[in-house]
């Protein structure tokens, strides 16, 4: 027989985890602190697994609660979209959104500005960093929300994600002896584009330089289209006067990017929540059309 999981059971364990502690969850959810405790208890129960462990006011997740909070999160971000879609309210209130400036910038700030005419009331700041800066100062609660390529391991407050194929970018014009070192364009570290060139050109046993480092992606395609080397880039990052770098040409394929939605539902208004859900929507829809 199946096993059911109150949808509250993972909002008190995700509160937990995003406010730092079980009295603020408490004071968030408008519960005592003892409520609160008796949710983890009887989702532990549940689950038949111990998920978080406890020492004075410090707590830390085991292995079992970090393997959770991704479940949990889809779960609850799936509960929130069925409660928007049949409230049928208005959207208003402030939200401080970070885009990276590894991805695709002007791809999700379309996305974002569709969402804002849609949503007058909606304040939006918006803020592009590195994937590391974004997921630092959504930890630090300087953002309500970001889209950042997620590394490898546990990422804390990830939602959702999607993969993205990167590829070679290089000039439509470019040509290089495959035997020669291939010279390379990237962020500074740590940069998951880089590594992945890096671990490609290893594999494939070919050499290479790094001959520019920028922190935005414009840098790079300027870069590109100026004949300096190669990059890795994505279909939304893709500009007029590049082209793919073929196999044949020397340029091995790249490992898939994971490029996710990260935020804190405990302190996720509903106009966030609306935002979110209109930018993961952006992103599924540009995977479909890349692959159709």
């Amino acid at each position: 027989m199946a096993t059911n999981i109150p949808t509250d059971l993972l909002r008190s364990f995700v509160t937990v985890v995003d406010l730092g502690g079980f009295t603020r969850a408490a004071q968030a959810l408008g519960r005592t602190q003892p409520a609160i405790s008796l949710q983890i208890r009887r989702l532990e129960d549940l689950l038949q697994t111990k998920l978080i462990r406890t020492a004075g006011r410090q707590f830390a997740l085991t292995d079992a609660g970090v393997a959770l909070g991704p479940y949990a999160r889809q779960m609850l971000r799936l509960n929130d979209d069925i409660v928007a879609h049949f409230g049928d309210r208005a959207l208003s209130g402030r939200i401080r959104v970070g885009v990276p400036t590894d991805f695709a910038h002007s791809f999700l700030l379309e996305a974002i500005a569709d969402f804002a005419v849609a949503h007058p009331e909606v304040s939006i700041e918006i803020e592009s960093l590195l994937s590391s800066g974004l997921r630092t100062a959504l930890a630090a609660d300087t953002l309500d929300i970001c889209v950042a390529v997620v590394p490898e391991g546990d990422v804390p407050y990830l939602v959702e994600s999607a993969l993205v194929e990167p590829f070679w970018a290089v000039k439509d014009s470019f040509h290089l002896d495959p035997r020669a070192p291939l010279p390379i364009l990237c962020h500074p570290e740590p940069c998951e584009y880089a590594s992945r060139m890096r671990n490609a050109l290893r594999l494939a046993g070919r050499s290479w330089r790094t001959v520019l480092l920028s922190r935005d992606v414009a840098g790079l395609q300027t870069a590109v289209r100026a004949g300096l080397g190669a990059t890795a880039l994505t279909p939304a990052t893709l500009m007029p006067g590049m082209r793919v770098g073929r196999p044949d040409e020397g340029f091995p394929q790249l490992a898939p990017l994971r490029i996710g939605l990260f935020y804190k539902h405990a302190a996720l208004s509903g106009a966030g929540h609306g935002l979110a859900k209109h930018l993961l929507e952006h992103i599924q829809r540009s995977r479909s059309a890349v692959k159709s």
